[in-house]
């Protein structure tokens, strides 16, 4: 094990002896009432929940349960994030008149993916919020007939609004059919790709395909009680333009400080993240991580729930990350002014 990890494991120990027998209990195993209490924004919790997430080996069956359930408890995280690895049917998509291939996907089309979820609500629902991934209509379009179709919606994009909202319709399917199978909410990942391709302020995104985006997080919404809005990296113009969107707790690119604080005052929710998914957190020192978590908590919101803002590279060690949770859920013991 590294040795900055050792260092950090003796730190925890020392700082969680410190803590009181309620506050040790929330942190083993009251990790839902830790969100929970994150959502009350009159005031700042004395234990600052955190959660970083990657992509496992196996995509469905017992084997990804395992994973998922191991990630948890290895890195200590207070969300349970259930991946997304549905893949939908191949359509090549070269004219306005392919986008007619597209075709709805029944709940039954995702259901080795729902026998994750309900195998993960089944050992873990008292002791963690299950919020399955889902990802957006455009995303899946790439999925299906590569980012190259995004030159033919450009050209065809009230071709393209069906086939928009028979993935968003399939979506829908998943969702409801993962609620009914255990899920507490979803991580909601808004449009999935490239924007900047189309530009934040075009007739393709504002008329076309904004309604099919936004129409997840709607349904999402109306079915479950904590959703995470994910507004995927991209070059954004403007970042206030989600801010209708529903979504209980919100997921941004950015990780700078201000950004942070100017989110938390145009979304009046509280903020996931505070750190790059693929910069200090993965490739600095332990201490540089620390100095940078420092940063973000003594200046940040309050309500923060500490995070990348993306999933982390697959070969992130599990104690890494264990690491940097334990330092943050310490944290405002071992910062106290």
């Amino acid at each position: 094990m590294d040795k900055n990890v050792i260092k950090l494991v003796l730190f925890s120990v020392i700082t969680l002896t410190a803590c009181s027998t309620q506050q040790q209990e929330e942190l083993v195993s009251n990790k839902r009432e830790l969100i929970e209490r994150v959502l009350d924004q009159t005031k700042a919790p004395d234990i600052i929940p955190a959660a970083f997430f990657h992509h496992f080996p196996d995509k469905f069956g017992p084997k990804a349960v395992e994973e998922h359930i191991a990630f948890f408890h290895e890195t200590g995280n207070d969300i349970l994030k259930v991946q997304y690895e549905t893949l939908p049917p191949k359509w090549e998509i070269k004219t306005a008149k392919d986008f007619e291939k597209v075709q709805e996907l029944p709940a039954e089309y995702f259901e080795p993916q729902l026998q994750v979820i309900e195998e993960l609500a089944t050992q873990l629902k008292d002791s963690a919020l299950i919020i399955p991934t889902v990802y957006s209509p455009l995303l899946i379009l790439h999925q299906a007939a590569g980012v190259g179709v995004d030159e033919v919606i450009k050209k065809n994009p009230a071709a393209a609004e069906p086939a928009f909202e028979k993935l968003a319709k399939s979506i829908e399917n998943y969702i409801r059919a993962a609620r009914e199978r255990g899920a507490d909410g979803f991580y909601v990942s808004s449009h999935g790709g490239n924007i900047e391709f189309f530009g934040q302020d075009s007739e393709v995104w504002t008329k076309y395909l904004r309604k099919w985006d936004k129409y997840i997080s709607e349904v999402a919404d109306s079915v479950a009680p904590l959703n995470i809005l994910h507004i995927c990296g991209g070059q954004y113009e403007n970042l206030d333009a989600w801010a209708d969107y529903p979504g209980t707790i919100i997921n941004l690119p950015e990780f700078d400080v201000e950004k942070l604080h100017h989110a938390q005052e145009v979304f009046k929710r509280p903020i996931f993240g505070g750190l790059d998914h693929r910069g200090v957190l993965i490739n600095g020192t332990l201490e540089e991580v620390y100095a940078q978590v420092d940063k973000v908590l003594s200046n940040g919101p309050q309500n923060l729930i500490l995070g990348a803002n993306c999933t982390v590279p697959d070969s992130t060690a599990s104690d890494r990350l264990r690491a940097v949770v334990d330092y943050v859920h310490s944290w405002r013991q071992t910062h106290k002014k």
